[in-house]
């Protein structure tokens, strides 16, 4: 009960309530021209409880934990807001200077926890410190606003999928808004709740900017932002979400061209033009990227995150996926039990708590979904329905790039049902794709073949004419 104060039995339901009210009133009046909206109260309810579910396992079953220092950390700064105003703006402006840590005070301020310790963490209390000053210091209200804050970014990726595939409409929902790990673990005072919302916007900018071009400055300012939130926070989820975007701008160009001479002569170019880009945009922002700047940083950052979690504190919650050296055949070595690890464990046979149980479940309703599709469709009929739709292929290619990432550099399954989540999504709703274009691709062949034997019949005279005759 140390979490919880009095101002949490007044907040916690006033902003549930808030939220049910502005939520309801959205839904009811975008819902007649919008179906998408049938989704949007239950989309909402589903990340703020899964915010509200996140932080009672943290202050009651695990007794603490990131969450609970990015919270006492926004209270330090909102202290400093009123204490000393411009050392506030400076740290919030983005300064780890050490100079500015001598603006806190032990009994006016507090000192904050991640301002020395770890400046990628304590990025997070700087970006959500404004939504302390509306929380009264509690730690549920916090966590509320959080969920909320974050929804729309959510929401506009499953507003881009559902335009996209109109038919997949419920399962795009699935897919974004009610995947159980996704909005538990990505909808608290945590990292993953900052970098999955960042990343969810800098899809929709760049699909806005390049595809639909509409609004463009502003989506600009969103991609801007959005990015510069990932790379404050975890690179990574940029540099793997970088290539995914740009194969899946310039295929939307190719797909508009209906020549296939054509198409195959110019394939080659924007695929040489894919790899220029990502080179460029990597190479402009790689002082930002830092551990993951260049391909060698990377390759070591990999060995080096991967041989830590290994180490004796982690023991009875950690994996391994075998040793490798910082190569790129060391790091292709280990692609299949990266990815596998990425996508599909913790498994029943790694469960040792009751959090692992439920991402197991999970795991398992994933696994033998990817299954069904896989061997529906057959493993030709499987990529060529993923590589004709640049949807589908930009999902996938961001989940198993992502997946392989975190399961290459991740050897702690506390660590790995977290981190893996950007990719969930994007996953899910690639096999609902894929599974889509086969069955509609089965079907149209039959609908061909059905022609086809309509017209030799009437080539042949077998034509269903009417029987006449005298009465």
């Amino acid at each position: 009960m140390k979490y919880i104060s009095a101002w949490d039995f007044i907040l916690v339901p006033l902003y549930l309530f808030l939220a049910f009210v502005v939520a309801r009133a959205t839904q009811n009046n975008k819902l007649q021209s919008d179906p998408d909206y049938k989704y949007y109260l239950s989309g909402l309810f589903a990340k703020l409880f899964g915010g509200l579910g996140l932080a009672f396992v943290y202050t009651f079953y695990y007794n603490g934990g990131d969450t609970i220092e990015f919270w006492r950390d926004c209270m330090v700064y909102n202290s400093l807001m009123f204490h000393d105003f411009a050392c506030w703006l400076r740290i919030m402006g983005g300064s780890t200077d050490l100079l500015w840590f001598w603006c806190f005070d032990p009994y006016e301020t507090g000192i904050p926890y991640y301002y020395n310790y770890d400046s990628r963490s304590h990025n997070v209390p700087r970006f959500l410190n404004l939504l302390t000053l509306f929380t009264a210091s509690s730690y549920y209200a916090l966590t509320i606003l959080t969920a909320w804050a974050s929804y729309p970014g959510v929401w506009r990726l499953f507003k881009v999928l559902s335009s996209e595939y109109p038919e997949l409409r419920k399962q795009m929902a699935i897919s974004v808004l009610f995947v159980p790990s996704v909005f538990f673990w990505g909808s608290g005072v945590m990292k993953d709740t900052l970098t999955f919302s960042a990343a969810c916007w800098f899809t929709v900018g760049m699909y806005k900017i390049v595809l639909k071009r509409n609004a463009v400055f502003g989506y600009i300012i969103v991609v801007i932002l959005s990015t510069y939130v990932m790379i404050s926070i975890r690179p990574y989820i940029f540099v793997a979400l970088m290539p995914g975007v740009v194969i899946w701008v310039l295929f939307n160009q190719l797909k508009r061209v209906d020549n296939k001479v054509v198409k195959f002569l110019i394939a080659p170019i924007i695929g040489l033009t894919a790899l220029g880009i990502i080179a460029f945009v990597m190479s402009r922002t790689s002082s930002s990227l830092g551990d993951y700047g260049s391909m060698d940083q990377v390759l070591n950052k990999a060995v080096a995150t991967q041989q830590d979690l290994k180490r004796d504190a982690y023991k009875g919650n950690s994996f391994d996926i075998g040793t490798f050296d910082a190569s790129i055949g060391g790091i292709l070595s280990k692609l299949p039990a990266a990815v596998w690890a990425g996508l599909f464990r913790p498994t029943f046979l790694d469960v040792n708590n009751i959090v692992m149980l439920i991402s197991a479940i999970e795991n398992t309703i994933l696994l033998f979904f990817f299954l069904r599709v896989f061997f529906r469709a057959g493993p030709m009929g499987f990529f060529r329905s993923l590589s004709a739709e640049p949807t589908a292929l930009f999902a996938m290619t961001f989940a198993i790039f992502f997946a392989f990432s975190v399961g290459l550099t991740t050897a702690n399954f506390g660590s790995l049902v977290r981190y893996k989540i950007p990719s969930v999504p994007f996953f899910l709703a690639g096999l609902y794709i894929t599974e889509y274009l086969h069955r509609k691709n089965k079907l149209e062949g039959l609908q061909k073949e059905q022609d086809k034997l309509e017209s030799a019949k009437a080539a042949a005279g077998f034509t269903n004419r009417p029987k006449t005759g005298s009465i």
